[in-house]
């Protein structure tokens, strides 16, 4: 957990293009807005729950009154037990008056974590981000267990109503994927993970590719890039430490298929986070 907290705005919601490396989690209590992802322009209203997971690029907008409760989280997707980057949600789910509580009780335990300030530009870079990691993990075990007990009860209404991002009917194929998600950082071989799945490589591949839409490789590197943001985003690693911690010892290698994924390099990329620190 990186923030939590309860805003009140007077049309002054209003950014555009943000794209973070962490969940949103919204509760409205007063007042509407609209959170545009893609073509689809959402309108958030009172008694409802919203989820914008990480790296979603969506823009914010109100005109009046908008009243929410936050809380924003950051999922290392390096690890099985990763738990929001395996479904695809649902953006609005009714909420319950056991929601409104939850949240209620998830400030009052963590008052501190409450944003300064709203605007994305001075909360979602790397220094911010680096910060309110690095202080929720010196918090003691117990304190975090309390608030992440009441987190998985939110995130477990919309995984009730979430599907599977990697729905396939193959057990061989689910332990293979299993085995990647478990460890991005290790050095996997496609021909490796055949034989532990008991199937030829070509087999392998072309029933990964039927089941996943990707091919095997295609689909490691997707989880690696992604740790790389993450890292990139919320680590204080230099981009050679990241490389190497994927399993890349080929520096040059690494950024062309990060720029590859992203579109930048990974010095740019970090440097946009970097950015608007100063604004």
């Amino acid at each position: 957990m990186l923030n939590v907290g309860h805003a009140v705005h007077e049309a002054d919601w209003n950014f555009k293009d943000i794209v973070s490396p962490f969940t949103r989690i919204y509760y409205v209590t007063e007042g509407s807005a609209t959170v545009t992802i893609g073509d689809a322009e959402h309108r958030l209203s009172p008694g409802n729950m919203y989820i914008i997971p990480a790296f979603t690029r969506h823009s914010d907008a109100c005109d009046a009154l908008f009243c929410h409760y936050y809380v924003h989280i950051y999922e290392n997707v390096s690890g099985a037990d990763n738990l929001i980057d395996r479904y695809n949600f649902p953006f609005e789910l009714p909420g319950e008056p056991l929601d409104l509580t939850l949240f209620e009780a998830l400030c009052r335990h963590n008052s501190s974590m409450a944003l300064k300030a709203a605007d994305p530009r001075i909360y979602d870079n790397k220094t911010s981000l680096i910060d309110c990691v690095r202080l929720n993990r010196q918090r003691p075990v117990w304190d975090r267990l309390e608030s992440m007990g009441i987190i998985y009860q939110l995130l477990g209404r919309f995984v009730k109503e979430a599907t599977p991002k990697y729905d396939t009917k193959d057990s061989r194929i689910r332990e293979a994927v299993f085995r990647i998600n478990s460890d991005s950082s290790a050095a996997i071989r496609i021909d490796g993970l055949a034989r532990e799945v008991c199937m030829t490589t070509d087999h392998f591949i072309r029933l990964f590719k039927k089941e996943m839409g990707c091919t095997p490789a295609q689909f490691i590197i997707d989880r690696r890039m992604m740790q790389a943001m993450l890292m990139l985003s919320a680590e204080p690693l230099m981009t050679k430490e990241v490389a190497y911690a994927l399993g890349y010892d080929n520096l040059s290698y690494f950024s062309r298929l990060f720029k590859r994924h992203t579109g930048m390099t990974p010095r740019a990329y970090r440097e946009s986070f970097n950015a608007t620190e100063s604004k």
